[in-house]
């Protein structure tokens, strides 16, 4: 049985890896990151997997897999897809004898619908456990392109990771955003980029516009694109999109949300927009014809659940009277502000 489940599992990933229908995006395995929000305030032993790149007493998601241990034995892992957070059980396949874990493991979910496939590269003992240097997890569900991702972590009773957890929330500076990077035209935008513009902010015609466009490294896997949304007579509105090095044929657009209390959707096209990299700040105005009246708003650029980011709404200014009396938007009255 257990060899049967590892075949199947192989034969899918090479099935998958070798069929172009799993290229397209709806058939792309949605993992997601997590942190409180699923393990709600666990803080005994566990065997917990969180992406390479992050850390879950710094960073609020890190998770990729965590399976408590209340009694010396752990109970069955937490993994997310999407919206849903899915319990797999081991399937074990190998056999360690020298005290370590298994160099290879074998989860499955109780329907049957996903399997994930653990490889351990390099573990060590230490006094809070087995700590696993690097390792990777194959999630494989039926129909979806399967999705690789490399983690660290610890199978043990961390004694320290309440007061890990204070230190790192309080030293954690946010995003930061490397040096802009300008392309001439559209030519240099990647593809996905593209696409995501084309199918996710439809009032965008990036392709009606000089085409001048910029990017900010988010980290070595992420990447923010500024693109031209639509081109006016004296000004323009841009679009902003995230793309990934692990991921390159997918890219996903990031909205804008409103104030509270106005009735409107999240919104694409940001006017007269401008990134501060070192704060990972965004800052837009609208004015009206005459330049003595219009609205302002202030973005922060922040990490999201999943691999992802997302703005978060700072300030709306806005003035609703046009005397004739030319302001800086900046300094238009506060209608809202984040705390």
């Amino acid at each position: 049985m257990p060899l049967a489940l590892l075949t199947r599992s192989l034969v899918l990933v090479l099935m998958a890896m070798c069929n172009p229908a799993f290229a397209d995006d709806a058939n792309d395995i949605d993992l997601k990151l997590f942190g409180e929000n699923v393990i709600q305030g666990w803080d005994g032993c566990s065997f917990g997997l969180w992406q390479r790149n992050r850390d879950p007493y710094n960073d609020r998601y890190a998770y990729v897999f965590f399976a408590p241990i209340p009694d010396g034995e752990a109970l069955p892992a937490w993994v997310k897809i999407g919206d849903d957070i899915i319990e797999v059980s081991q399937h074990d396949i190998g056999s360690a004898d020298t005290g370590m874990m298994e160099p290879f493991r074998l989860y499955r979910d109780a329907d049957n619908d996903l399997t994930v496939m653990m490889e351990i590269f390099e573990q060590s003992r230490t006094d809070q456990g087995i700590e696993i240097a690097d390792a990777r997890l194959t999630f494989v569900q039926d129909d979806k392109f399967p999705f690789a991702i490399r983690v660290r972590g610890l199978n043990g009773c961390p004694a320290a990771k309440a007061d890990a957890g204070m230190q790192g929330a309080a030293a954690d500076p946010g995003l930061v955003l490397g040096q802009p990077v300008g392309f001439d035209s559209l030519d240099s935008v990647p593809a996905p980029v593209l696409r995501a513009i084309a199918t996710e902010a439809t009032e965008c015609e990036p392709e009606m516009t000089t085409g001048y466009s910029t990017a900010y490294a988010i980290s070595d896997e992420m990447t923010l694109w500024e693109v031209p949304c639509n081109l006016y007579a004296t000004h323009g509105s841009s679009v902003f999109a995230v793309s990934w090095t692990y991921h390159p044929d997918h890219a996903s657009v990031l909205l804008f949300p409103p104030p509270p209390g106005l009735n409107y959707p999240d919104y694409a096209g940001l006017m007269n927009a401008s990134v501060d990299p070192a704060t990972a700040t965004l800052t837009s105005y609208s004015l009206d014809s005459g330049g003595d009246c219009g609205s302002f708003d202030k973005f922060q650029l922040v990490v999201a659940e999943g691999e992802t980011v997302e703005f978060k709404l700072l300030e709306f200014r806005e003035k609703t009277v046009c005397d004739g009396v030319q302001t800086d938007p900046a300094n238009f009255p506060l209608v809202y502000e984040s705390r």
